[in-house]
């Protein structure tokens, strides 16, 4: 491709489709080229995880821009081997998929694998409520951890580690079947639903609008660096980024702050107003410019939404409930006003609902593919066989569950079904919203189990078990993989590339995720000492066993509460065109997510309002520019600082919301 495509008849578009479908069912060179370089996604995402706690992953679109770049000198040298969009969009599919993987689930699940065993003295709750019921597939048992003293102890060069890797396979490999069947059904539930969401709902993607620049720009089809709105703000940024690394470094550099600029809890000393809780300023010019593609609505509905979330805290204590105001009740599982975690449980669940509702012809027309076959021609993946998937990875999480590990079926039940009604809710919310971040803090089907059921008759080996094995599923989401999934999905649609090539990416870059993930944590065990986990899952299980309780009626009247205000919310909006208040903001800002970034999202909230009313859609297509150049320099920066973190083992300056020496730096 050396040329933008000239228009075409949707006809014609269509035959060019299935031509490419079946000569170019899938590309070789491009899934090859994505293994080579998911080693790489997969290191910097285990070794630098500040980079990948929000929506759009550093690593992966950094990545994709490093072989958009390479193919961009390929187009002008030898233009017949350069890689096409469709290429360059199944590699960046494979490695933010890759990148998904290796981020919060294998974050909170490697470590987890020896420390039970390795540092069972460090906590007492390990050897009592622990590891009696470990499964020798999936962690290390106490009684081998001589085996693993070299690993605890650390400082080994890579030659020895690979000696050593016989110990762990068993683990790995038990760990990604887990994890490649839970990958398996959130994708065949996006096979399911991508037509509803992409074409008919027409969601906005706003998080796919950079990647999808990327690969444009990598096949030619698009210029940004002649466009001032983009390279302006992109050379600004970048510079600015710059000073502030260098300061980091030499701090006789003056600093230009973009990040946490103030608390506004320090200027609240007095109750009720100090009940406000830790409300930063910071402006965060990579998480708070997505807002430009943010549909208007839901980004005045988040800020909205947030705001009333710190008035209820204040509400809260003022009413007389002093201790447990403004807390996240997922966390230690002891609910409390104002049920945040309950109302955003609520909230999701009525998403799913409403999510379904809304596509309940389109599952109907679903149904009958399923029964009767595949449009001939058609060259996305036959519903049939994604159904087929479904309830194939759903029977062998089950069996898995019940029949080799010991949970309870009662319990497995509910909490992947949870779990997977919770997934597609933030799956559609985000392809929806676009959120900068998704942070549900602690917030997981175990909470409801406890709120609904209590714990009085929950056997203690079902507690446990349940909570080492399904700890995944039960506390931030930032990096769900699903979302992922879907996004990859979309840039492919408008690529019209083959959905079935792009199905099987997907799947082979879940698997190779989450083996690369568990490589990565096992050698900067032996080659940095590992750090002792378990401290969470340990907590939840002792506040389970030893505080037994009974349902918690208030907590599940906080439920309905959230269940109701979407409900209502969609009910206003259908009968008041132009109605402000978005439901998907209120699921969102229930919770921790936006506490990082809200400031930021006001000021692009009040920018956004201006230009598009003085400057109409030509203002627009600017904002969307400057968005595209400060997302870029900001990643561009990371990964030099990132790089140099990682090359010389020393803390760096991070655009990140979180900082290399601290959450708060």
């Amino acid at each position: 491709m050396t040329s933008a495509p000239a228009p075409e008849t949707p006809a014609h578009s269509i035959l060019q489709s299935r031509d490419a479908s079946r000569h170019r069912w899938i590309s070789l060179r491009a899934m090859l080229l994505a293994f080579l370089f998911a080693p790489l996604t997969a290191w910097w995402t285990a070794d630098q995880g500040i980079d990948v706690i929000f929506s759009l992953m550093i690593p992966p679109v950094m990545m994709t821009v490093a072989v958009a770049a390479g193919n961009l000198l390929v187009r002008r040298v030898a233009p017949r081997y350069a890689l096409t969009e469709g290429e360059l969009i199944i590699f960046y599919g494979m490695q933010t998929v890759v990148g998904a993987i290796c981020a919060e689930w294998m974050m909170v699940t490697q470590p987890y694998i020896y420390s039970y065993a390795l540092y069972a003295g460090n906590d007492s709750r390990f050897d009592r409520h622990i590891n009696p019921f470990t499964h020798p597939w999936f962690f290390i048992p106490k009684e081998q951890a001589e085996r693993f003293t070299d690993f605890r102890n650390g400082g080994f060069p890579l030659p020895y580690i690979l000696t050593r890797l016989h110990l762990w396979w068993p683990y790995i490999l038990s760990w990604t079947v887990l994890f490649s069947l839970v990958g398996l059904a959130m994708l065949c539930i996006n096979s399911l639903m991508r037509d509803q969401w992409t074409h008919r709902e027409k969601l906005a993607f706003p998080i796919i609008q950079l990647p999808m620049a990327v690969v444009q720009v990598g096949a030619g089809r698009a210029h940004p660096w002649r466009n001032r709105w983009f390279l302006g703000p992109f050379l600004v940024m970048f510079i600015i980024d710059g000073i502030n690394g260098l300061h980091f470094l030499y701090p006789s550099v003056p600093l230009i702050n973009v990040r946490f600029l103030a608390d506004v809890s320090q200027w609240f000393t007095a109750p009720p107003w100090n009940t406000i809780g830790w409300t930063p300023v910071g402006i965060f010019p990579y998480m708070a410019v997505i807002g430009f593609f943010m549909p208007t609505d839901l980004l005045f509905s988040c800020i909205f939404f947030f705001l009333l979330r710190k008035l209820t805290q204040v509400f809260t204590y003022a009413i007389g409930y002093t201790e447990s105001a403004g807390t996240f009740g997922g966390g230690s599982l002891v609910p409390g006003p104002p049920y945040f975690s309950e109302q955003s449980w609520g909230a999701f669940l009525a998403l799913f609902v409403t999510a379904i509702w809304t596509a309940r012809n389109y599952l109907k027309e679903v149904w009958q593919q399923i029964v009767r076959g595949h449009p001939a021609g058609d060259p996305g993946v036959p519903h049939r066989l994604a159904f087929a998937g479904l309830l194939f990875s759903l029977a062998a999480i089950g069996g898995l569950s019940v029949f080799v590990i010991g949970i309870p079926p009662v319990l497995v039940a509910v909490t992947v079904g949870l779990f997977l009604a919770f997934s597609v809710a933030l799956t559609r919310m985000r392809a929806q919203i676009g959120a900068p971040s998704h942070e549900m803090a602690f917030m997981g089907p175990t909470q409801l189990i406890v709120d609904f059921a209590g714990t009085q008759n929950l056997p203690q080996a079902g507690i446990s078990r349940m909570a080492m094995m399904f700890h995944f599923m039960n506390r931030i989401h930032r990096t769900h993989p699903m979302p992922h999934q879907l996004e990859a999905m979309k840039m492919g649609d408008m690529a019209r590339i083959n959905q079935r090539a792009l199905f099987l990416a997907i799947i082979i870059a879940t698997v190779v995720g989450c083996v690369l993930g568990h490589l990565c944590y096992i050698y900067k065990g032996y080659r940095f000492t590992p750090s002792a986990q378990g401290g969470e899952v340990a907590g939840v299980v002792s506040t389970l066993i030893d505080q037994r309780r009974p349902p918690n009626p208030v907590a599940m009247l906080f439920v309905g509460v959230g269940f109701g205000v979407v409900l209502t919310l969609d009910f206003i909006r259908f009968r008041l065109p132009g109605f402000p208040l978005h439901p998907a903001g209120y699921a969102l800002a229930m919770n921790f997510g936006l506490d990082y970034f809200w400031f930021g999202l006001i000021l692009v909230w009040l920018i956004k309002l201006f230009v598009e009313r003085y400057y109409g859609l030509r203002g627009h297509s600017a904002l969307h520019q400057v968005a595209l150049g400060v997302i870029l320099a900001e990643f561009c920066a990371e990964t030099i600082w990132a790089v140099y973190a990682m090359v010389y083992r020393q803390a760096t300056y991070s655009v990140s919301i979180n900082g290399r020496l601290g959450w708060n730096q």
